[in-house]
């Protein structure tokens, strides 16, 4: 006798409220990576690499933050990470202070990228920025 097992297959749908807002890349802020301030040869990279940090304001909660970028694709790799900003603008960089900032989820799409982020802080908003990493093979 052969016994079978059944395998329950899910997708996440997102069922707690949550804020969109859709901003634009600043495309002044964007560097190819590989170019000669880098230091580092485009034979390194197989393709066509990014960096640029947007700042996303002031938040707190829970945010699905589409940023639009022409030059994603669904098959762009696109590697993230969120923090606190340091004022008065993104090259003062980011720090670590005492609200929890996590980063979910990450979906590239055609000219988008959309990124789920939480920021755990019971008091006023704190500002957000998100380093993207973009790789386009």
């Amino acid at each position: 006798m052969s016994s079978s097992t059944e395998i329950f297959v899910s997708n996440s749908q997102l069922e707690l409220p949550t804020i969109q807002e859709s901003q634009e890349a600043n495309l002044e802020d964007v560097r190819q990576l590989g170019a000669p301030q880098d230091g580092a040869s485009p034979a390194i990279l197989f393709g066509n690499g990014y960096a640029y940090r947007h700042d996303w304001g002031f938040k707190k909660g829970q945010h699905i933050l589409p940023l639009n970028w022409g030059l994603i694709t669904p098959n762009s790799l696109v590697f993230v990470a969120i923090g606190e900003g340091v004022s008065p603008n993104t090259t003062a960089g980011k720090k670590i202070g005492e609200a929890r900032y996590t980063l979910h989820n990450v979906s590239p799409q055609n000219g988008v990228v959309k990124i789920w982020v939480n920021i755990e802080w019971e008091h006023s908003l704190i500002r957000l920025y998100a380093d993207y990493f973009v790789f386009n093979p």
